[in-house]
């Protein structure tokens, strides 16, 4: 029956405190549980001071700005919690108790008994941010007694701000330690992986936008993730740097929100290829004005202005996003139906989280609006990849109808080389055919005349030794214009005398039985080789040159001149001191196969030809780079 009795006075007690404001009381375990008595605050200039007087009952959580008196209130706080611990049939205490804090806006410190428990590492300006941790100290035994405890809590910040202190609670370690990771994985976890996946989205969307600038969306939605990142990283930081001040560092997540929001709206309309340049820029003056008041106004005066700020850009959102399911609803792209239905998730989780807040308030809610994170990666990692699938197909096709061009210009060029050759093959046989009839003219021709003149000039009958002498000769030059039809493939004489040396014999004897005397200045050796086409071409003008000098000139001397020069110059001369003639009139008329057969072989190789006349001096010049390319 006295067992009895204590369960019964325990489960009264509990009533009675449930029905009263004056106590709370907290299970530790089946046994053992603490009860909060009392709830005390004061305004203090310092942690340092601890105020005798202006002690005023409160409920915690507090809010200051919720207090008439404590509204626009800048400055430090002390919380008196005076509690006790009681077990059932006086038992013995076997665990120790945990005492938990959900938040503390902003900055503060813990007090057990008279001793620190804890401490921010900043408690003046610039303050540190405790709002966004929840902590739990483990209270000895030894250290606190049954009937009376009194724990100190020291809060500094801005009403403002929301400043005041959070939930508390009594419980066992491991309960404690439970409810501390279920708060900071939804406080602080899920927002660490929020920055993890919005920062690797980031880099993705700007290694594409650096890519392909044309598609600007990317550039938008990369510069949107940029200013989410700097959001959420003022959010999760516990300390103030390196804002100068709180104050300061609040207004900066402000402007990074507003940025967000018109970087974000922007990018909505690129994706859906949408441009008002008009309404963008009037936006983007807005903001730039907003960002000026933001920064010049006294935020902790005038906090009211910053939340109809932020929710102005809240409503600018929701229009582009009720804009983009209109034009996705009127277009019908996968693509912009995927965004839609993205944003949607968004908003329906944030006016759930509004609605529970607003009609339903109750301590320790956990909204859901951070989870939204890997909806909106997910289903812009769907989005790109759908885009991606769709340039890829797009890609295909192009290289499938490329394939076919080109298939088609390679047959039309195919048939075009085939009639190039053809007319390649008759041009070389044309040419092969001029350069048969210049052979011809300068070599077997020259022989011919010259056999002419013997048979003209002399004074009796030819015997049959001395014509077949002629023939013999004459079939020479022929089998020599036969084997020098590969002129590329000849070889080189080793120097400039044996080079000439069947040319000087067939006219020297030439010229001795028509009394012409003859002159030949030649250098022993070369100084740079010349090639088998430019010693034939060299060799064919000199044999036209004597040939028309003993057939039309009537000279009685001769020189015939080669020289090298520094410059990889060759030069050969042929002069003569007969009757001349008129070079531009023989040109003009084009009275001379020879000269245009010289002239023709000497540009051939890159060489320049020159002939002046007139009485008593005929020049034959002709100049040949060595080092040209033939």
């Amino acid at each position: 029956m006295r067992k009895w009795g204590y369960y019964l006075f325990f489960i009264l007690s509990i009533f009675w405190g449930s029905m009263t404001n004056a106590a709370q009381v907290y299970p530790i375990n089946e046994q053992c549980n603490v009860t909060l008595n009392d709830v005390l605050k004061v305004k203090t200039p310092s942690n340092k001071e601890l105020p005798r007087t202006g002690w005023k009952s409160t409920q915690i959580p507090d809010r200051w700005k919720d207090d008439p008196a404590w509204q626009g209130y800048k400055g430090g706080a002390w919380y008196k919690l005076d509690w006790s611990w009681h077990c059932k049939g006086n038992a013995r205490l076997a665990e120790p108790i945990s005492f938990y804090i959900d938040y503390i806006v902003t900055a503060g410190a813990v007090f057990l008994n008279g001793d620190l428990l804890w401490s921010n590492t900043n408690l003046e300006e610039p303050l540190s941010k405790s709002w966004n941790v929840a902590r739990y100290w483990i209270l000895p035994i030894s250290g606190i007694k049954q009937d009376h405890n009194e724990t100190m809590i020291y809060v500094t910040g801005y009403a403002s701000t929301n400043a005041g202190l959070g939930p508390i609670s009594f419980n066992n370690v491991m309960a404690n330690i439970t409810q501390t990771e279920d708060v900071t994985w939804s406080r602080r976890t899920v927002i660490q992986l929020n920055l993890l996946l919005s920062g690797t989205l980031g880099i993705i969307c700007f290694v594409i936008w650096i890519m392909r600038r044309s598609d600007t969306s990317f550039g938008w939605f990369t510069l949107s993730t940029a200013l989410w990142i700097l959001f959420l990283s003022n959010t999760l930081t516990t300390e103030t740097f390196p804002f100068p001040n709180s104050i300061f560092a609040t207004k900066a997540n402000l402007i990074f929100a507003m940025l967000y929001f018109l970087c974000f709206c922007t990018y909505i309309l690129r994706f859906i290829g949408k441009k008002f340049p008009r309404l963008e820029l009037a936006f983007t003056i807005l903001t730039a004005s907003l960002i000026g008041i933001v920064c010049i106004l006294p935020f902790d005066q005038n906090a009211d202005v910053s939340s109809y700020i932020f929710l102005l850009y809240c409503f600018i959102f929701f229009c582009t996003y009720v804009y983009l399911c209109y034009v996705s609803y009127i277009e019908a792209k996968n693509d912009y139906i995927l965004l839609s239905i993205c944003l949607s998730g968004i908003i329906i989780f944030a006016v759930v989280d509004l609605v529970i807040l607003g009609f339903f308030p109750k301590n320790g809610f956990d909204p859901v609006s951070p989870f939204t994170s890997p909806i909106i990666t997910l289903f812009i990692v769907i989005i790109l990849g759908a885009r991606l699938n769709k340039n890829i197909q797009r890609i295909e096709k192009f290289n499938d109808e490329l394939e076919f061009e080109v298939k088609k210009v390679s047959d039309e060029l195919c048939d075009s080389m085939n009639d190039k050759h053809q007319l390649e093959l008759s041009n070389v046989r044309l040419q092969e055919r001029i350069k048969l009839s210049h052979d011809l003219h300068d070599g077997l021709g020259a022989s011919i005349v010259r056999s002419m003149i013997l048979v003209d000039q002399c004074d009796k009958n030819i015997s049959n030794n001395q014509f077949l002498s002629m023939l013999k000769l004459l079939r020479d030059d022929l089998r020599q214009i036969i084997d020098s039809g590969s002129s590329l493939d000849s070889k080189v004489p080793d120097s400039p005398l044996l080079w000439v040396a069947p040319v000087r014999h067939r006219f020297s004897q030439l010229m001795d039985e028509i009394d012409m005397n003859a002159k030949w200045i030649f250098p022993a050796e070369w100084t740079v080789k010349p090639t088998a086409l430019q010693c034939l071409t060299l060799i064919r003008v000199m044999e036209e040159s004597l040939t028309n000098i003993v057939k039309h000139s009537q000279a009685n001397q001769v020189v015939v001149s080669m020289c090298h020069f520094e410059n990889d110059l060759f030069v050969l001369t042929i002069e003569d001191n007969g009757v001349g003639f008129d070079v531009d009139s023989v040109s003009l008329n084009g009275m001379s196969i020879g000269m245009r057969s010289m002239k023709m072989r000497v540009e051939r190789i890159g060489g320049k030809l020159t002939i002046n006349s007139k009485p008593g001096c005929t020049v034959v010049h002709v100049e040949i780079n060595l080092k040209s390319i033939v």
